[in-house]
């Protein structure tokens, strides 16, 4: 047994550095300890820690990088070759060409061909690069006619896949990939992400940078040491580290001395916290160009697990919409990591994201996790819901969670999809019905409840129901009266309704309701009446009676929040 170290939770950068590390050294299959508020590592799994962190960006991240882009087309190759090139049209020449394109783009670029001395192959990558051309082709050429060139294309890009696909050619050049598209999302300027740096070799540069020093200062007698680190109060030599490696953090201790107290610099760090917050990439999810992090700091596990489920299900997922996928894994990491240990409270959590170069923080309270929570089926009947403002789509789900992070109800919203359900409009293509509609509002229901604290939940629920039935069967009444009257005498009653509620006007609301029970000749439900009592309820009840009014009866067991054949 080695030298054991404990690295404790600290703040939400040091947190992910922590949930990294151990995911980098879980990958290389290194035990970690994992305790309260601290996991435990030992000194003897830092050798060789270049390669373990290079090699689960590598994997994590593959499909993101060049080198992906470059051997994938491989299996494209062989498919053509199996069918002697019967299907090889104008679009596969096409797709040929750009393909070249971009193999030579990449492999042109200064940071790729520093790596290339370290890939020990007999092909010179240089030679293979300028022998690669596109294929020519005239409108009056025939595709067929270029087959031989196109043979002698995929000879020559079957030795550039073989170049790369080797064991070195895919540890530097995948190296490359995952540096400049993941690694550099959380730190940059220092190490190999220094543009004058004189070590060509990243995994050389990245040991002695981080790993190296690491090692040293782990190992060093710190008796006479007399500085202490700025996160986790290590004894250490000199000041020499600082944060300003980290994005949108910290500040250059030599040229802005002005930042600190009495202009002396306290703001420092120990080796092994550097090397922690480089692993910072490590513990965020990325993916198109975006980040998210959970930073549950209950205790060690909870931070661990739940980040841990939201990677599997961002990176084990094809999905274009990265917000909706990283919303959706947020909520079922949430649900799946609380359903776990319902025995205990929930705690607030902070989230952060990554985007446009700028990190984003929402603080979900404990009342906000406990509204996603008891919504769970709610939600999940808004996923593939949405509609369309002229050319752009908006996804209702995306659009409630964030509503959700944000601390706001969603009377708002839930206002604009009844005017867009009613409204006839060319500009709006709408993809939901009443059902969801209706499933919104009691999600409004338990956020009220559980954020502004609105008494009477149970029975505010079964009144939603109730007054969506009794708009259902105003609306048959007007029906059997007017087999029209869907075309403007429940439009227009809808618009005077959706008016009186957007100003909480109960008094118009309720002249509204009086008016159209009198033109049917039936009495008011009594329970409307409850409408009149404040704000929120005439807005928890009204929307539902509109919900109603314009779409078909509301049915607990059905799901997918309601009938799919309304209105």
């Amino acid at each position: 047994m080695g030298e054991k170290i404990k690295i404790y939770l600290s703040d939400w950068q040091f947190n992910a550095g922590i949930v990294g590390l151990y995911n980098i050294l879980e990958y290389a299959k290194d035990e970690v300890a994992i305790n309260e508020q601290y996991i435990e590592i030992e000194l003897e799994m830092l050798k060789n820690f270049e390669e373990k962190y290079f090699n689960y960006f590598i994997e994590k991240y593959k499909e993101t990088t060049p080198w992906y882009r470059i051997v994938s087309y491989k299996s494209i190759m062989k498919s053509h070759e199996n069918n002697n090139f019967e299907n090889f049209d104008k679009k596969s020449l096409d797709y040929l060409n750009d393909y070249i394109k971009m193999v030579k783009d990449y492999l042109k670029r200064p940071n790729y061909k520093k790596v290339y001395p370290f890939v020990e192959n007999d092909k010179d990558i240089i030679s293979l690069e300028k022998e690669l051309k596109t294929i020519r082709i005239n409108k009056s050429d025939k595709v067929e006619d270029k087959i031989d060139e196109v043979k002698d294309r995929f000879k020559t890009i079957n030795e550039v896949i073989d170049y790369c696909n080797s064991e070195d050619g895919k540890k530097y050049i995948a190296a490359k990939g995952v540096i400049y598209n993941i690694i550099n999302n959380g730190w940059n300027g220092v190490c190999f992400l220094n543009p004058q740096t004189k070590e060509h070799d990243v995994y050389k540069d990245y040991k002695e940078y981080f790993v190296d020093e690491t090692i040293n200062y782990l190992k060093s007698n710190k008796e006479k040491f007399k500085y202490n680190c700025f996160v986790c109060d290590r004894k250490m030599n000199n000041m020499n580290n600082d944060l300003s490696f980290l994005n949108e953090t910290g500040f250059d201790v030599a040229r802005k001395t002005s930042h600190v107290w009495d202009f002396t610099n306290d703001v420092a760090i120990c080796d092994l916290c550097k090397l922690v917050y480089s692993c910072l990439p490590a513990g965020f999810v990325y993916a198109y160009d975006k980040g998210i992090f959970i930073n549950s700091n209950i205790s060690a596990n909870d931070l661990l697990k739940i980040n841990r489920k939201l990677r599997d299900d961002i990176l084990h997922k094809d999905d274009s919409d990265y917000r909706s996928l990283t919303y959706r894994a947020l909520v079922k990491a949430i649900n799946e990591q609380h359903s776990s240990k319902i025995q205990y409270e929930l705690q607030d959590i902070q989230i952060v994201r990554y985007e446009n170069e700028r990190y984003r923080f929402n603080l979900l309270s404990k009342e906000v996790l406990k509204v996603i929570r008891e919504s769970e089926k709610e939600l999940k009947s808004l996923m593939n819901t949405g509609y369309r403002e002229v050319r752009t789509n908006f996804s209702i789900y995306d659009i409630t969670i964030d509503r959700l992070l944000n601390n706001y109800n969603m009377f708002t919203l839930i206002h604009k999809l009844l005017i867009y359900k009613i409204t006839n409009s060319q500009s709006i293509t709408t993809y939901y019905h009443m059902g969801h509609v209706m499933n919104l509002i009691i999600i409004n229901v338990n956020y009220l409840k559980g954020v502004e604290g609105m008494d009477k939940v149970k029975e505010n629920k079964e009144l939603v129901r109730k007054a969506r039935a009794y708009g259902y069967y105003l609306r048959q009444e007007y029906l059997n009266k007017d087999r029209d009257a869907d075309k403007n005498k429940i439009r227009g009653v809808s618009y005077r309704l959706l008016n009186a509620l957007k100003t909480r006007n109960t008094e118009m609301f309720m002249h509204n309701v009086i008016t159209s029970y009198m033109y049917v000749g039936e009495t008011i439900p009594k329970k409307l009446t409850i409408a009149l009592e404040n704000e929120e309820i005439l807005g928890i009840i009204g929307y539902a009676f509109v919900t109603g009014l314009n779409g078909g009866e509301y049915k607990d067991k059905n799901e997918n929040g309601g009938e799919n054949n309304e209105n």
